[in-house]
């Protein structure tokens, strides 16, 4: 609640754009730090709720080694994965008619161009590819807690473009046995591989089909 009075100041990131200010707030969070505060957030949208989602080896992965970066255990509790949460949002916005997309980020980051595009168009407002493109901003800060994890952020803050997706996909041996872990990442393979087929997808056409996880079976969106 504090970061929604209190959110970032745009005003200070410098861009290409000569286009006004909106008057609108955008709110981008993890599942399981929206957790009880997501059914307010989604009464409180007039657009389309945009679910990112990522390969689970990829993504969790990532977490995995950003808390080694911070000193923190890299074995986080399974719900901070977001993965079944995310599943129950998006039926959540099922049952209350809330329009919502679902944005996979190997898509937009190979086309960028393609994907927001559709993006754009579907939540009524007007796309330029001035937008693919700004200037780095090094010294803006993002980090709400106060400065810890500034470094986590320097990245995508010296970024001037989308960088095409090219990490590989570690194999789901590569991930802790212990404590249900590589069960628990197997499972979200397959809740993944179900948003992929949802009617909610942004797609692009790539002409090459998407190698799915073979244990995965689609049983509707």
């Amino acid at each position: 609640i504090d970061n929604l009075r209190k959110p970032l100041d745009l005003t200070r990131i410098k861009n290409f754009s000569s286009h006004g200010l909106g008057n609108s707030l955008v709110v981008k969070e993890m599942p399981y730090q929206a957790g009880e505060n997501f059914s307010l957030l989604i009464s409180l949208t007039r657009k389309p709720v945009v679910f990112l989602t990522r390969d689970p080896r990829l993504n969790i992965a990532s977490r995995m080694a950003k808390k080694t970066e911070v000193w923190d255990n890299p074995i986080f509790p399974h719900v901070e994965t977001g993965w079944e949460l995310i599943a129950g949002q998006i039926k959540t916005c099922k049952e209350q008619g809330i329009p919502y997309l679902i944005v996979d980020a190997r898509d937009f980051r190979n086309h960028p161009e393609a994907v927001f595009k559709q993006v754009f168009s579907k939540m009524g407002l007007p796309f330029h590819r001035g937008m693919l493109s700004w200037q780095a901003c090094p010294e803006v800060e993002i980090d709400n807690l106060n400065g810890q994890h500034d470094h986590l952020y320097q990245q995508v803050l010296s970024s001037t473009g989308i960088l095409a997706d090219t990490e590989s996909i570690p194999p789901l041996d590569s991930f802790p046995k212990g404590n249900g872990y590589r069960d628990h990442v197997r499972a979200c393979l397959r809740i993944y591989d179900r948003l992929l087929a949802s009617s909610a997808r942004i797609r692009v056409s790539t002409g090459r089909p998407r190698q799915v996880y073979q244990e995965s079976v689609y049983t509707g969106d």
